[in-house]
């Protein structure tokens, strides 16, 4: 028998996640992750989160982040955290082993189906990982689906993708030119302490970049962004992660992201525009490339979105995956 709970409302679910440690398949499923986008995100976007979670003795307990909206007068089920997240899936409570039991598909798929019922809601699941649980769980529910968004990939166990990043010959041309005026360095920011020091910088190199342009989007301005970030960077379960590169004490480039798994994913990158003719951010991710390699990381995720500067790159592309279910008649 399939025990089904929600824990629903902001209050309620950071109660959850407060008392349980989750394995995430991805960042966006962290406990930090999550709980920072509660507190400080979810009354902005105007959505009520409901965590919804299913235990069966012989399985791992399950659990999925939704956000509950009102569309006129239609109550739609989103991921939790939309749009703000890369990739959406369920999360596991307590350590996942690395073989473990097979994900109970069925008894996710009720979960989900009961909490449809419950409110009354149709379901709108976005950026799902290809054959992951939530969009196999979703489609035995007879959900239709589509891909959503490409996603980008660097595999860094790959010697030649690594060489081929990080000694192209116009970023070596650029990279020698730049470096007739300093030195360049590049550091990393992998505490939450650490992080939440060198947010501020970020956000002022972000806001320098992005402040006269149009299709900013999600700007930092003070309000709900950068309080979101802040609450992230602040979470050591998030693993988030600023790495910068400086031209002797100017910072030219820097990218947040997080350290998952082995995977490196670049959530979200600035460039000092007094350099833009050298490609600083292009430099930045060259040497990051070489770093993270050496360090051990398998896959750099340049994440969703089909940017110039990503198709330059010789990276893989893989599609994620829009769910959509109509609303069922209520329990």
């Amino acid at each position: 028998m399939n025990a089904v709970a929600f824990e629903y409302g902001a209050r309620a679910a950071t109660d959850f996640l407060d008392a349980h440690r989750l394995s995430a398949r991805t960042p966006f499923q962290t406990c930090g992750w999550w709980r920072a986008w509660i507190r400080e995100a979810a009354e902005a976007e105007g959505t009520t989160p409901v965590l919804v979670h299913m235990a069966r003795g012989d399985r791992p307990t399950l659990v999925v982040g939704l956000q509950l909206h009102q569309d006129g007068g239609t109550a739609l089920l989103r991921p939790l955290s939309w749009p703000w997240a890369d990739y959406n899936e369920v999360a596991e409570v307590g350590d996942a082993p690395p073989t473990g039991p097979e994900p109970d598909i069925e008894g996710l798929a009720e979960a989900i189906d009961r909490c449809q019922r419950e409110f009354g809601a149709r379901l709108e699941l976005s950026n799902l990982i290809a054959d992951g649980p939530l969009l196999r769980a979703v489609s035995e529910l007879g959900a239709t689906s589509w891909p959503s968004d490409t996603v980008f990939r660097l595999d860094l166990t790959d010697p030649d993708i690594v060489r081929r990043v990080s000694e192209r010959r116009d970023m070596r041309r650029k990279r020698r030119r730049i470096e007739r005026l300093g030195k360049l360095r590049l550091t990393c920011a992998d505490t939450a302490e650490r992080v939440v020091a060198r947010l501020p910088a970020f956000i002022e190199l972000h806001t320098q970049q992005w402040r006269h342009r149009p299709d900013a989007v999600a700007p930092f301005d003070g309000g709900a962004v950068d309080r979101t970030y802040a609450a992230v960077a602040a979470e050591p379960s998030s693993a988030a992660r600023i790495h910068e590169l400086w031209l002797d004490e100017t910072l030219l480039a820097g990218w947040f992201g997080f350290w998952h798994e082995r995977t490196y994913y670049a959530y979200r990158s600035a460039y000092h525009l007094g350099h833009g003719r050298d490609s600083p951010g292009h430099l930045l991710t060259a040497a990051m490339v070489t770093e993270l390699a050496a360090q051990g990381t398998d896959t750099f995720d340049l994440t969703r979105g089909a940017y110039a500067y990503k198709l330059e790159l010789p990276s893989s592309r893989a599609p994620t995956m829009t769910a959509s279910r109509e609303q069922p008649r209520r329990a």
